[in-house]
């Protein structure tokens, strides 16, 4: 349906999620009844962990109504995952009414531009530990979140070698795709994402 629409689709095994959307945008996509299947085997809270460890924007989509499958599971259990979902992991859950409205979903999602907003008021306190401030820094930039904080400092260990690291070499840190990577680089040498 993407490839029917114009979407430049790649097909590729992916370690975490069922799409990647410009590199920017991991999507995990469940039918109603995957999606209950998934809470009753334990999947369903790993799942989202992977998600959140990419360092890209996570989105789950749940096709059909979650309330209305063959499992005997109470509506409260159902409510309590998906509160968790958005409350705890910090994943948006988008209900779609089938394949369909998921590939527009989708496309919309790509056609978007995704940008920081410009002040980002950051949560928690400032840290007191001089290793931190580091790591706090550097998650504030644009699209730039705990995880992939750590992973750039683990990767060029300064602030000052992710700044001037070119786009090449930003793609060699987990979680960042060519996309992203040439937003950073912008970013860094004109001050817009």
């Amino acid at each position: 349906m993407l490839a029917n629409n114009n979407i430049d689709v790649q097909m590729a095994q992916l370690s975490v999620g069922d799409y990647m959307i410009n590199d920017e945008i991991v999507v995990e996509r469940k039918t109603k009844e995957d999606f209950v299947q998934s809470m009753m085997d334990g999947r369903l809270f790993g799942q989202c962990a992977g998600l959140r460890k990419t360092g890209m924007i996570p989105l789950m989509i749940v096709e059909g109504n979650p309330y209305r499958t063959r499992h005997d599971i109470k509506p409260e259990a159902i409510k309590g995952a998906l509160l968790a979902i958005s409350l705890s992991w910090q994943i948006p859950v988008i209900r779609s009414s089938g394949k369909e409205d998921t590939a527009r979903l989708m496309i919309m999602a790509a056609r978007q531009e995704i940008h920081s907003p410009e002040f980002v008021r950051r949560s928690g306190k400032k840290p007191k530990k001089k290793q931190n401030h580091q790591h706090y820094f550097i998650q504030s930039l644009p699209g730039v979140g705990s995880a992939l904080a750590h992973k750039l400092l683990e990767h060029f260990n300064t602030i000052e070698q992710i700044i001037l690291a070119d786009s090449k070499a930003l793609t060699e840190v987990e979680g960042i795709g060519k996309t992203k990577a040439d937003k950073l680089f912008k970013f860094f040498r004109t001050g817009k994402f």
